[in-house]
């Protein structure tokens, strides 16, 4: 596989962690203390800034060249970016075991 320039972690408790190399990730995020209003969506490619953001739930997302190759349903949760690394910790989360290969 390509070099991709993201990679993608959602992790919860009652499953083994998925990892997914893609262009960029599409994320739900919160505008309320409770976590569960929708403040809208952030999209994140390689280079964006650090960041500590609290998820409403939602799909997460992954793209390659345009494509939507991974998604699944989450509870909520945190992503954190730093670098190149997009790490979801969320106590659910609903999709495939393993991303679609290119």
């Amino acid at each position: 596989m390509a070099d991709l320039p993201v990679t993608l972690t959602v992790s919860a408790p009652d499953r083994e962690p998925i990892t997914v190399r893609c262009d960029s990730v599409r994320l739900i995020v919160s505008d309320s203390r409770d976590g569960r209003t929708v403040g809208g969506s952030v999209g994140i490619r390689r280079g964006h800034i650090p960041a500590l953001m609290a998820l409403a739930p939602g799909k997460v997302r992954a793209y390659r060249d345009g494509r939507e190759i991974f998604s699944c349903e989450t509870s909520g949760g945190l992503a954190s970016v730093g670098g190149d690394r997009i790490a979801i910790m969320t106590d659910r989360f609903d999709g495939p075991e393993q991303p679609e290969r290119p």
